[in-house]
């Protein structure tokens, strides 16, 4: 497996595995419309990709660390394996979402995507693609809290939850979340 930056040539790839394995995760737990929704936001998401590539390059091309990176993992044979993705800040969903009763997790980054093939689960992708987008940086996490495993995964890295706690909405399925947040 080889683990890289996403490119231009990545990016329809790189969203449908996205939708594709959002659905997977969470097909147990989320509503029968999660599906549609999520391949509802697939234009919105290869336009904002597009764009997250050109702003890395751009801060790579001057000297600066990216406001946010995205990898890619594929196979020997180049199918998509896994995702990661992580940004500096807070995601204009959270403030959205939560409102006046949203607060600071303390982190500076948030990792945002971390996916990988149901198959590859247990080969050490997951934590290869959470090394290479947080090498042991402070940073925060939203999980689905019925992602028990994911929950643990995280644990193991350092994250634990800090007591914020809400709902993913209806355009994520309205699903229970958990913040964790690693510190060290």
């Amino acid at each position: 497996m080889t683990i890289l930056p996403v490119t231009h040539d990545d990016v329809t790839d790189v969203v449908r595995a996205h939708i594709a394995l959002q659905h997977v995760s969470y097909a147990h737990v989320a509503d029968g419309g999660h599906a549609a929704a999520l391949w509802g936001t697939y234009d919105r998401r290869v336009a904002d990709l597009h764009d997250a590539v050109d702003a890395a390059a751009a801060a790579r091309a001057s000297g600066r660390e990216p406001e946010a990176t995205h990898w890619v993992a594929r196979t020997d044979r180049g199918a998509v394996a896994g995702l990661a993705a992580a940004f500096r800040g807070v995601g204009e969903w959270e403030h959205d979402l939560f409102g006046d009763a949203w607060r600071p997790s303390g982190a500076a980054l948030c990792l945002d995507t971390l996916y990988v093939m149901p198959h590859l689960r247990g080969a050490r992708l997951g934590q290869r693609l959470l090394d290479t987008a947080l090498p042991d940086r402070p940073a925060y996490l939203w999980v689905i809290a019925a992602n028990e495993s994911a929950m643990r995964f995280y644990e193991r890295n350092g994250f634990a939850p800090d007591g914020f706690v809400g709902r993913s909405g209806p355009g994520w399925g309205d699903m229970d979340m958990v913040r964790m947040v690693r510190t060290a």
